[in-house]
């Protein structure tokens, strides 16, 4: 069963985000958790200690709304939902949340009110901190199925392919193609011409359920390669390999940074691979600041 960790701010991007999620994984069983993250107010002699209390009972009232339509429309009876509030910024909640719950996934939305308007940084803080898979959802996501997905790879990224399998899962879930988008610059084609059988293989032993069409773009730049594949090509789900210092950095930190998340094209996520040893010790410390 899937644990999957929602993040909301009541906005309708938010929204749309859940609902992509909840499509996304119509077909599997899982958990759903909503957790909206609310600031704390300075502590001037105690004064504000109603009105914290006041801000902590508007968010789990308004999670209950949420929750209210979420479940008012059909939905498996393989799903459920609870709803969580915690102190602070979104990605200090998730990764309490995450000490405190194994989730697979964290899904957030691109765009919003409250904390999702500088969701750049809240999203590359949650790809970067986060011990889980991070799916973050454009508002102009629509509830469609997600039929064509592209796994976004530069050279350096091969070594990382054994970290593929949740992919793999996903693929032979949804039924879906599967295009492994390569980049590559003056420097490189020479070696994959020579190598590109090699290549193949790799792809074939990583996703071994899923055919693979592989796709190379010739681009000195990672994140302009790949704004032309998606300006070109239907995309439903772009995935990224966890290899956070060069591709993730890549499209987290430079120009794309803020069509990925202020207006996003596609959804993206962004592979995260557990150590185990120090994944079960971050779960045994407990999280005694989530409030259910």
């Amino acid at each position: 069963m899937k644990k999957i960790l929602l993040l909301t701010d009541f906005s309708e991007a938010s929204k749309r985000a859940i609902r992509f999620a909840q499509v996304l994984f119509y077909d599997t069983a899982a958990e759903f958790d909503l957790l909206h993250a609310y600031p704390l107010l300075p502590d001037v002699m105690y004064e504000t200690a109603p009105l914290q209390e006041e801000s902590v009972l508007a968010a789990q009232e308004n999670l209950q709304k949420v929750l209210s339509e979420l479940t008012d429309q059909p939905t498996p009876a393989y799903h459920t939902y609870r709803t969580l509030t915690a102190p602070g910024d979104p990605v200090e909640a998730v990764t309490r949340a995450l000490t405190h719950r194994a989730y697979d996934y964290v899904v957030v939305g691109a765009t919003g009110a409250g904390f999702l308007p500088v969701l750049g940084s809240v999203a590359t803080g949650l790809i970067r901190h986060a011990k889980a898979h991070v799916l973050v959802v454009p508002s102009s996501a629509t509830g469609r199925p997600v039929r064509d997905v592209t796994l976004a790879l530069d050279y350096g990224s091969f070594t990382q392919l054994e970290k593929l399998q949740p992919l793999q899962e996903l693929i032979d879930r949804k039924k879906a193609r599967l295009t492994a988008l390569t980049i590559v610059d003056n420097h490189t084609p020479v070696l994959l011409g020579q190598d590109f059988e090699w290549y193949s293989q790799q792809l074939r032993r990583a996703l071994a359920t899923v055919e693979v069409e592989p796709h190379f773009i010739l681009d000195e730049k990672v994140e302009h390669g790949i704004e032309s594949y998606l300006s070109t090509h239907a995309v439903d789900l772009l995935v990224t390999v966890p290899r956070r210092k060069s591709l993730l950095d890549a499209l987290w930190n430079r120009s794309l940074t803020r069509q990925l998340a202020y207006k996003p094209r596609v959804p993206l996520l962004a592979l995260y691979a557990p150590d185990p040893q120090v994944h079960e010790a971050l779960i045994n410390q407990g999280n005694e600041y989530l409030i259910q």
